[in-house]
């Protein structure tokens, strides 16, 4: 009998169903119109999950070639907020850091200017959002053709509350545009 390697000998494994470690999709929001922010609220009904992601495929109104998207929690408008960044956009790399931020960096997104009906494509983690011992963390790894950059960013909201409202906005004040997809996943304690 032939010895099974590899992904096949997984294949063939019985199939055993998922504890922790897997992934719910929560919510998904498709915006039919333009939009200044989207809005996750109520997230209290979540806190059965150790960390949270959005998933996201976007693109701003704004006369520009992109656009910021920023984030932030539980309507907290302080300076509570740092970021990092690293971009790259084939011919040159950017780095950037700050802290007493009003919000959290997530991502740099097509706009109105860049290929049209280009999005860009941005997965965000939202680590331990809502234990109590700890600041929320994020981190956003996201690409975009349009404009040729892809980038990894990661922040910290500087305040201990369990994260009840999830609010993504546009830093220049543009809007996302209809079809801009936003999904809210749960991933449980293993």
């Amino acid at each position: 009998m032939p010895l099974i390697m590899g992904i096949l000998a997984q294949a063939a494994a019985a199939p055993t169903p998922p504890a922790g470690g897997t992934y719910d999709l929560l919510e998904t929001e498709i915006l039919t119109g333009s939009q200044a922010s989207v809005t996750f609220s109520s997230l209290g009904s979540y806190s059965a999950y150790q960390h949270l992601q959005i998933r996201a495929m976007v693109r701003s109104n704004r006369a520009a070639t992109n656009e910021n998207v920023r984030i932030q929690f539980n309507n907290d408008t302080g300076s509570n907020y740092s970021r990092h960044q690293l971009r790259g956009t084939g011919s040159s790399v950017i780095s950037e850091a700050a802290t007493s931020q009003t919000s959290a960096f997530v991502s740099t997104i097509a706009a109105a200017s860049s290929t049209a009906n280009s999005f860009t494509a941005q997965v965000t983690d939202l680590l331990d959002p809502f234990e109590s011992t700890k600041n929320t963390t994020i981190r956003t790894l996201y690409g975009a053709t349009s404009y040729q950059e892809i980038g990894l960013s990661s922040g910290a909201w500087f305040d201990t509350s369990a994260v009840t409202e999830i609010d993504l906005i546009l830093q220049s004040g543009g809007s996302f545009v209809s079809g801009s997809r936003f999904s809210l996943y749960g991933l449980r304690s293993a």
